[in-house]
């Protein structure tokens, strides 16, 4: 193994810390919708249709968006204390805003993805299964302030934020498309 190879692969503690991250978020993630699934704390309203489902579902975004108005003013933070980071035009201190950079791209990213899942999530949830959503939206929020905060301390502790906000996506994501497959886009039309 060459030398060059070497610098690319992570080191066995590395893997190690990796893998219980990554274990960790999981089975807090599990627990997570179990008892908020079970426990839920407040009465949801009466959503007879898919219009009413998504508007109580757009509503929800709201605290989503919030994550990206964080991401923003820590971007703007950064160029508020440094008058060579506050003209980005320059470019002789764009690594100042590096880190909150990158916490707001991957937060825009993870925004719209779970953003549309959710949308259309949904869709195929029965009025009563309508609290995954604000379950989905806390998790979401909760996530991306522990990513911030592992992103700043040492970049792979963002690791427990970012699981919490993919994970759930994904298995968004597999939920629907079990959905779509198995009923048809056209599911809970004329209803």
């Amino acid at each position: 193994m060459s030398s060059k190879n070497a610098t690319k692969e992570w080191s066995e503690s590395r893997k190690s810390d990796f893998n219980f991250r990554f274990r960790t978020s999981i089975a807090a993630i599990i627990v997570y919708f179990l008892v908020g699934y079970n426990f839920f704390p407040f009465k949801l309203p009466v959503m007879e249709s898919i219009t009413e489902r998504v508007i109580f579902t757009l509503r929800w975004q709201l605290l989503g968006g919030f994550t990206l108005l964080m991401g923003m003013m820590g971007v703007m933070g950064v160029r508020g204390q440094s008058d060579a980071a506050a003209d980005p035009i320059k470019g002789n201190a764009e690594h100042l805003t590096l880190l909150p950079r990158n916490i707001l791209q991957n937060t825009l990213e993870q925004f719209i993805f779970n953003f549309v899942g959710q949308i259309v999530l949904c869709t195929y949830l029965s009025a009563e299964s309508m609290k995954m959503i604000p379950l989905l939206v806390v998790i979401f929020v909760v996530s991306r302030i522990i990513y911030k905060i592992g992103y700043q301390i040492e970049p792979m502790k963002r690791s427990y934020g970012f699981a919490g906000t993919f994970l759930p996506t994904m298995a968004t994501y597999a939920y629907c498309m079990y959905c779509l497959v198995s009923y048809g886009p056209g599911y809970g039309f004329g209803k």
